[in-house]
């Protein structure tokens, strides 16, 4: 029978890799415009929100028996976060899709490399609540601060096509919100990284 510490592990492992999955749906929706792979998102995210109270109880358990293992309530919280990110996502990629709206090829491309990164750093950020392994550890931390310095980069690149009349600007507060979204979720895979490497 698991001990309490390991289901928690477990469970939280899980989320993790649901997560991954989720941001490798929306970049689905994403490149085929199409909202069912979006809806597959919401519905999985919508299974983690109801097991969420469950989880917490667990997680406080764990903590008021191992003062050591107080760390995972601050993990579990970075993995809430994360869910709820990956939900506010849906909203800008459904009104995309639904509208029609147009991005330039290098803001498609833009868009397909930090979600593909993401998905990678939430897999290794999933894993790494299961295995402590500084080599996943480096890489979450290294992956966090490119997809950051680069949604950063494509934030300021597309200003300046948005002043050359290169971008339409019903697509720009959505590009927008998805790289403040993307850059929301490394920073909260960097915490669970730094949080498990004390």
């Amino acid at each position: 029978m698991k001990t309490l510490y390991e289901e928690v592990r477990h469970e939280m492992h899980e989320i993790g890799t649901g997560a991954e999955h989720c941001m490798v749906l929306l970049q689905r929706a994403f490149m085929r415009n199409s909202l069912d792979p979006l809806n597959a998102c919401r519905d999985k995210l919508a299974v983690y929100k109801n097991a969420e109270p469950e989880l917490a109880k667990k997680v406080k358990e764990l903590a008021r028996k191992d003062e050591s293992k107080r760390v995972y309530a601050a993990i579990f919280q970075c993995l809430v976060s994360i869910c709820d990110d990956l939900a506010e996502l849906t909203e800008p990629l459904e009104k995309k899709i639904k509208e029609k709206v147009l991005f330039s090829d290098r803001a498609v491309t833009e868009v397909s490399f930090l979600s593909q990164n993401l998905a990678e750093l939430l897999k290794a950020t999933g894993d790494l609540i299961l295995v402590k392994n500084p080599v996943l550890l480096r890489y979450v931390l290294e992956s966090e601060s490119m997809v950051v310095k680069m949604a950063i980069e494509y934030a300021t690149q597309h200003e300046e096509r948005m002043i050359e009349g290169l971008c339409l600007p019903v697509a720009s507060p959505i590009f927008l919100r998805m790289l403040e979204l993307f850059m929301g979720i490394a920073r909260q895979a960097k915490e669970i990284a730094s949080t498990l490497s004390q």
